[in-house]
């Protein structure tokens, strides 16, 4: 049965009766105490008085010396970063090694917390570059470099923030909570994660002649996306010729998309996370959800995601793109900031999986009415 044999009303008659879908839901975020026992670099007297962690490692109590005008000390992660600290009364070295790219820098802070300025003066387009290359091969993700220009976010004790967002089915928002609860449990992702779920507006041009002969075609394209995504588009498929008279069917849907607050030093190992749980796909495994290029992932800079405009990329054989008007809004943030994962949070991703489920069998039955109707004709 090829969708573009269904009579055009048919197509839309599910959608017009598309439920009415949760805003926004909010995942538990990722709690990481940590301690100062003592606020001043001056009034450390042995590795007890240091931060348990501090930028892209953990404490090693037996990497702290006392020395002759101060003291030293560094802190390790897994994935090979470190971070070493030298004190010796007004000024301090500061060395932090990203996967093995240093970058030391000298500052005359007196407590620990006013560190994070010198972190925040230092650029991290060379380390998310490192991350690029270590993750795009791998995932079907896009790292979004920053400007020279650009402000930098970091913070005590964790360092320079990002923001990844992907696409989530409506249907598995229950399995996207119940993933961030079982993260919490998860001791090698060593930094906080926030996070929230909102409903967003993005726009995918199929090529034609490029891509399957189903996204050739309203019906096709629609049930592509409801199938993968669970909600209903946005507005009816139309197809656009350019300048050069390339041709597309464009779609402009309306879907959940998932943003995460997290740091670079759990950055790879977060993403490798949501791909084991299946809401991150890997590079070329097919067409559906998660490893399309539309249901694909960014990572960014933190504050990318409220400030940049009309976001798009290519699949690698130009054969479809996507754009994202707006990532998120600046409310979205301040509710990232709630509590998340309470049985509030959790009722409304079941309701969203309730009518995702009950609109995707509404939206198969129209098209099979569709079909079975015209085949009486």
């Amino acid at each position: 049965m090829d969708p573009r044999d269904v009579p055009q009303g048919e197509q839309h008659s599910a959608a017009e009766r598309a439920p009415v879908f949760p805003r926004r839901i909010l995942p538990a975020e990722l709690q990481r105490p940590f301690r100062v026992p003592v606020a001043l670099l001056s009034a450390v007297r042995s590795a007890q008085d240091l931060p348990t962690r501090l930028f892209l490692g953990d404490l090693v109590p037996e990497r702290f010396r006392l020395e002759k005008r101060g003291w030293s000390a560094e802190w390790l992660d897994a994935d090979g970063h470190r971070v070493r600290l030298r004190h010796a009364g007004g000024l301090s070295g500061l060395e932090l090694a990203y996967r093995g790219s240093e970058v030391v820098s000298l500052t005359s802070a007196e407590r620990f917390d006013e560190l994070a300025t010198s972190v925040r003066d230092i650029h991290p387009g060379a380390w998310l570059d490192i991350l690029r290359r270590h993750l795009e091969g791998r995932y079907n993700l896009r790292v979004l470099l920053p400007r020279e220009d650009d402000a930098v976010v970091a913070d005590f004790p964790d360092g320079h923030r990002l923001t990844l967002a992907a696409p989530v089915p409506a249907d598995q928002l229950p399995q996207l909570l119940a993933l961030h609860e079982r993260l919490q449990a998860d001791t090698t992702l060593r930094s906080p994660v926030q996070a929230y779920v909102r409903l967003a507006y993005s726009v995918v041009n199929y090529l034609e002649g490029r891509n399957p002969a189903m996204l050739a075609h309203p019906a096709g394209v629609v049930l592509h996306h409801v199938n993968a995504l669970g909600t209903p588009a946005a507005e009816a498929p139309v197809r656009e010729v350019d300048a050069d008279g390339v041709v597309a069917w464009t779609l402009r849907r309306q879907h959940y998309l998932y943003l995460a607050h997290l740091y670079l030093r759990d950055a790879a190992r977060f993403t490798e996370r949501l791909a084991a749980a299946g809401f991150i796909g890997a590079q070329g495994a097919g067409e559906g959800y998660p490893a399309a290029a539309e249901f694909g992932a960014l990572l960014m800079p933190y504050g990318y995601e409220r400030v940049a405009r009309n976001l798009y990329w290519f699949d690698a054989q130009r054969r479809r793109r996507v754009v994202y008007p707006l990532l998120a809004e600046p409310e979205d943030a301040q509710a990232a900031g709630g509590r998340g994962g309470d049985p509030l949070q959790r009722a409304l991703a079941r309701q969203a999986q309730r009518q995702s489920e009950q609109f995707k069998a509404d939206t198969l039955r129209a098209f099979a009415e569709g079909l079975h109707g015209q085949g009486q004709g």
